[in-house]
């Protein structure tokens, strides 16, 4: 007997995990194949959906294919979900049966740091799925597992666009259906509200324009995917994201208590008002995300990590499109400090070609970051 494992938070299910679950069925020559939703942690910083709903949109999406099961094991078992216990669970289960773990390709260069590997590939071996767009050294790979463990891995071609997690999760909370779902999951997740915003997605959605929070939902998407390898707390970034234009059509005249320099342009005003909003009327407190609203649009030498990835996510979201955005989009994906530094020199260049008053505070990031090559 075959059988394999494909793990995941599954949060949610969409259609690039089932042609995986096909694909390595068809190419491991699978009798079964157990799709495993691990268990989240309540205190994890994601838009969280509760077990069942995960495990009733999995039933949904693999309806109609015999060979999957749908395994509450970790769910039910609850705590941090190691690759080495589930892999003994299912051996323990089918101790005459030949165990297949899909994993990421890109995973095999940090398997070694995987908690107890030994013990993973005695009871498994790994299906690497591989992906369009990614490269790894396969040779090298395989000397390197059989020189460790004495055991290689075998692989599954994928071939297929990828799909977000987050996107999906982010443009449900925003109020717009994304693509890349099975239709009976959309339909679940709109029907059992799913993915509700939080109150910072609650109050955008009462102040923009569906446009204008398009392009939120899309700054938000595009700063998370940076997040983790900028070493950033992805809860600051969702907040900064969420409400850097929760001005972006409000008055000034509004609020008493707002006061702002003279020499401020008019394009800057909402970033420096939807500061004060972000604190005075939804209560943020934390300075690091008031500062990343604040100069979100200008900039100004000495940014935070966080102010940096906004300026530049606000930039690059798929939304946008102007001469250059593709260039800078391969620097985000490549080199964040560099592309940081050509998101500036670009919106100095839009400047002048529009022949705009530029604020003080431009000048002053444009200075310290792209003519003195500070990081």
């Amino acid at each position: 007997m075959r059988i394999g494992i494909f793990g995941g938070a599954f949060n949610p299910v969409h259609e690039m995990h089932v042609k995986i679950a096909l694909a390595a069925i068809e190419q491991l020559d699978l009798d079964k194949l157990f799709v495993v939703p691990s268990f989240i942690s309540p205190h994890k910083n994601v838009a969280l959906a509760e077990e069942e709903h995960r495990m009733n949109m999995l039933s949904l999406a693999f309806k109609d294919e015999k060979k999957v099961e749908i395994s509450d094991y970790e769910t039910e078992k609850g705590g941090k979900s190691y690759s080495f216990i589930t892999a003994e669970h299912f051996k323990s289960l089918y101790p005459d049966a030949e165990i297949f773990m899909l994993v990421g390709a890109d995973m095999l260069n940090d398997f070694f740091t995987w908690k107890n590997p030994e013990r993973i590939l005695s009871s498994v071996t790994l299906a690497a799925v591989e992906r369009d767009g990614y490269f790894c050294d396969y040779g090298a790979l395989e000397k390197d597992f059989i020189n460790r463990y004495g055991k290689t891995f075998c692989r599954v071609r994928y071939k297929g666009k990828d799909v977000s997690s987050t996107e999906i999760r982010t443009y449900w909370a925003f109020g717009f259906t994304p693509k890349g779902v099975p239709s009976s999951v959309s339909e679940y997740i709109k029907e059992n509200s799913v993915y509700k915003p939080d109150k910072y997605v609650a109050y955008v959605k009462s102040v923009l324009p569906e446009k204008r929070l398009l392009h939120t939902a899309n700054v938000v998407i595009c700063a998370e995917k940076k997040a983790k390898e900028l070493a950033l707390d992805e809860e600051k970034v969702r907040i900064a994201a969420t409400l850097h234009d929760c001005a972006k059509y409000d008055d000034p005249e509004k609020y008493a208590d707002f006061t702002l320099e003279k020499d401020v342009p008019f394009p800057v005003v909402h970033a420096f008002l939807g500061a004060f909003v972000a604190e005075n009327v939804l209560g943020v407190k934390d300075p690091e995300i008031l500062d990343a609203i604040r100069y979100h649009t200008s900039g100004k030498a000495e940014m935070s990590r966080l102010s940096k990835l906004i300026f530049v996510a606000d930039m690059l979201e798929k939304g946008r499109d102007y001469e250059g955005v593709d260039r800078l989009r391969s620097l985000y994906e490549k080199d964040f400090d560099v592309c940081f530094r050509e998101c500036l020199a670009e919106e100095i260049k839009h400047l002048i070609n529009k022949g705009t008053y530029i604020y003080k505070e431009t000048l002053n990031a444009y200075d310290y970051y792209v003519k003195q090559g500070k990081i």
